[in-house]
């Protein structure tokens, strides 16, 4: 096997050859739910969890659910395990899942009915482009408020992951027509700060971590982590409205994502977080998931990273 493979509707195929129709209602409408999942050792990370959240989504996005969560589960481990073996034994992969409402109606007719009652299920991987992020775990993320606001959950919950993610497209479409090194954060209707495009958002404050109220946001696996670890590291973990002055005034703020984990904060608009650098309570939390996973996080991103973009240059 020279090239990876992908899960399409009962079929593992050659990843080149994994398509959407034009009538799929996740092209059409933007009706899929998906999940991101990162393997460490080349082995998936909170797997189980990643698939409840996906089967809760479909039920939220009245989808049917269109096999058991072992089935999907097997898919995706025999997924990951072919095309790992691919890849050198220090790289890791994302893998994607995604389930869309399946074809559209009005486009075929009829005599397509069945088809369009069968959601269309696709999974397939990629290896983690540690390159785009490896330098912010020194650096730091330099994040800058968005005019676009946060879902407003009376009209879709924002604690469901979909392929519906236009606002977030644009919310970071327009912040880097500013500056173009700088991310969006999402504030909600209210003032209170929600999430960035790719993540969940946490202060620091008098080793208390401080992290939006769950019913408006993402509920992030990621977080799911670093509620975990900060129990094991004897920090107090606190869900709660999230003002800016509360931000500008933080010892210092983190965000988690599945591909990078936890990221330091070290900018926020004209103000700079924990003096411009990563803080003391994001050094323990990254060293204590690097250790729950066998991997050194950092390390490996940044060596990875480094190499591909001296192959570039």
């Amino acid at each position: 096997m020279s090239e990876p493979q992908a899960y399409l509707n009962g079929e593992i195929i050659p990843q080149s050859q994994a398509r959407l129709a034009v009538s799929d209602l996740g092209i059409v409408y933007g009706a899929a739910v998906t999940e991101m999942v990162r393997t460490f050792q080349q082995r998936p990370f909170m797997l189980d969890e990643h698939l409840q959240r996906l089967e809760s989504a479909l039920d939220y996005a009245c989808i049917d659910t269109p096999m058991s969560r072992s089935e999907l589960k097997q898919i995706c481990l025999s997924l990951v395990e072919q095309n790992a073996s691919l890849l050198s034994t220090e790289q890791d992969l994302g893998l994607t899942i995604f389930i869309t409402a399946g074809q559209n109606l009005p486009y075929l007719g009829l005599a397509a009915l069945e088809q369009c009652r069968t959601p269309t299920v696709c999974a397939h991987t990629f290896p983690l482009a540690f390159e785009l992020w490896d330098q912010k775990y020194t650096s730091g993320q330099y994040l800058i408020r968005s005019e676009v606001e946060q879902l407003n959950p009376r009209v879709f919950d924002p604690r469901v992951k979909s392929r519906s993610r236009i606002h977030l497209f644009r919310a970071d479409k327009l912040i880097r027509k500013q500056v173009p090194a700088a991310s969006a954060l999402l504030f909600d209707e209210q003032g209170y700060v929600a999430e960035t495009t790719i993540g969940n958002f946490f202060l620091v404050q008098d080793r208390t971590i401080l992290t939006p109220r769950p019913e408006y946001v993402l509920q992030g696996i990621s977080q799911m982590m670093v509620a975990r670890l900060a129990k094991q590291l004897g920090l107090d973990y606190v869900e709660t409205d999230i003002s800016e002055e509360m931000l500008l005034q933080a010892d210092e703020a983190l965000t988690s994502s599945s591909g990078y984990c936890l990221m330091p904060v070290t900018r926020y608009n004209d103000h700079f977080l924990s003096e411009g650098k990563p803080g003391p309570v994001y050094q323990q939390m990254i060293a204590a998931w690097s250790q729950e996973v066998g991997v050194d996080i950092v390390t490996q991103a940044q060596q990875i990273g480094a190499a591909r973009r001296d192959k570039l240059s």
